[in-house]
């Protein structure tokens, strides 16, 4: 049975194919934002100052001393220890231009490279810097190989398992905190390693936040209580939101039937060569016609670290298989409360599954 790092090593190959294709002489990946989980998704590791991989020759992962032991061994490519941030400029440039001649040209992902190093690197390095954020990096991270989805399938497992707890232990009375507790000890007792986010457990009119947090606010007969999570495995993400009614309340009831019919109303329209805007256009449609304002973020995001696809007004994406995002779109009343209901959604070859399962109306 394949196990994280075989599609490591996969997607590696992957990325060869698409330098050859380019004609880079060498990738060079360096950490920033959204890079841990994409990094992790080729070495095995979330560590690393920085990824050298050369057409011809020996890759290399770069790191500091506080990172070295660990990431022996979690990567499975050669790690090179730097002492310190001092070292780490003349070490990664003396590495690369083993690999280099003048006129050379060099991937890198420059959304991550700070104004300094580009300066520095820029000077140092023979080849030239190219950008491959807008063209390999979404190439090669554009979501799940075959067969890597199961450990996706797992981590979204726990998020409905954190998302019962929460609905299973509500009570008047039971506070925000204790809630939030609940889900993280029933999501790690089942196998969760870690959290993307700090788990959100948000009631009353507190629920109308789009991202609020846990507080000793106790919960109240006829209040809403919305709880959003996101559980890892490997670096596997999930996140699933829902927003349960403890009690009854007609108003609220109706908040909760509008929200499930945009989420499925978006789902039911997933398929390879859909439109990300469409999709983002079909939920807002179906909240105004439902009597609901316009909702003030996106509707979905890519899951496990991987760059595409955005759902959003202004999104270019289209959907191919093995894509994995969220569907989110969100009712929000202040002073009163809101509403919200995250699924995760897989792209396959003829349409979608919907990889987290918990209830969303109860």
């Amino acid at each position: 049975m394949s196990d994280p790092i075989d599609f490591c090593k996969k997607r590696f190959k992957h990325l060869k194919k698409q330098m050859e294709e380019n004609e880079l002489d060498m990738v060079w990946l360096t950490s920033g934002a959204g890079m841990g989980s994409r990094i992790q998704r080729l070495t095995g590791s979330t560590s690393g100052a920085a990824i050298i991989i050369p057409i011809d020759g020996n890759p290399a992962h770069f790191v500091y001393s506080v990172d070295y032991n660990s990431t022996l061994d979690e990567s499975w490519l050669p790690v090179k220890l730097l002492k310190n941030r001092a070292e780490a400029g003349p070490a990664i440039t003396g590495y690369t231009n083993e690999y280099l001649k003048e006129g050379s040209k060099i991937g890198v992902n420059l959304g991550s490279v700070n104004h300094t190093s580009y300066e520095y690197y820029s000077k140092e390095l023979k080849g030239e810097l190219v950008d491959i954020s807008g063209n390999i990096i979404p190439e090669v991270w554009f979501g799940f190989l075959p067969g890597e989805i199961k450990f996706q399938k797992a981590v979204s497992r726990l998020a409905d398992i954190g998302c019962a707890a929460v609905r299973e232990s509500m009570r008047p009375g039971i506070t925000e905190t204790e809630l939030a507790a609940e889900a993280n000890y029933a999501m790690q007792r089942n196998g969760a390693e870690t959290f993307s986010f700090q788990t959100i457990v948000s009631t009353g009119e507190r629920s109308a936040y789009s991202h609020g947090w846990p507080t000793p606010r106790k919960l109240k007969d006829g209040e809403l209580c919305l709880v959003d999570l996101g559980p890892t495995i490997d670096g596997y993400a999930a996140d699933e939101t829902r927003t349960y009614l403890l009690g009854s309340d007609s108003k609220k009831e109706k908040m909760l039937e509008a929200m499930d019919k945009s989420v499925q109303a978006v789902i039911d329209a997933v398929k390879p060569g859909a439109s990300c805007q469409e999709l983002d256009a079909i939920s807002r449609k179906v909240l105004e016609d439902h009597g609901f304002s316009d909702y003030p973020h996106s509707l979905g995001h890519p899951l496990s670290g991987f760059p595409t696809p955005m759902l959003s007004k202004t999104s270019k994406h289209i959907l191919k298989p093995g894509m994995v995002f969220t569907v989110e779109p969100g009712i929000y009343l202040p002073g009163y409360g809101g509403v919200r209901m995250e699924e995760n959604v897989l792209v396959t070859e003829d349409g979608y599954e919907q990889l987290t399962r918990g209830p969303r109306l109860i």
